[in-house]
């Protein structure tokens, strides 16, 4: 979750510790350029493809790192 996180600060610069529970969208206001961007990011360090249904089904930091554990090459 760590690198996940440092990816996103790439986009954001939060009020408040990023946390597992923290809303990607709602939480962070990050956009949807911002998500297409980060999923190329993510696609390059972690090998797996995130596309608006995953961001929409996987709403949080926690949620997200966990779909990428589960989803990840190798």
């Amino acid at each position: 979750m760590e690198k996940l996180i440092e990816l996103i600060l790439n986009y954001v610069e939060p009020d408040e510790e990023i946390t597992a529970d923290t809303d990607i969208k709602s939480g962070l206001g990050m956009s949807s350029f911002d998500l297409v961007c980060l999923s190329e990011e993510i696609l390059d360090e972690f090998g797996v493809k995130l596309n608006a249904d995953v961001f929409r089904d996987c709403d949080t930091i926690g949620k997200i790192a966990a779909y990428l554990e589960e989803h990840k090459n190798g």
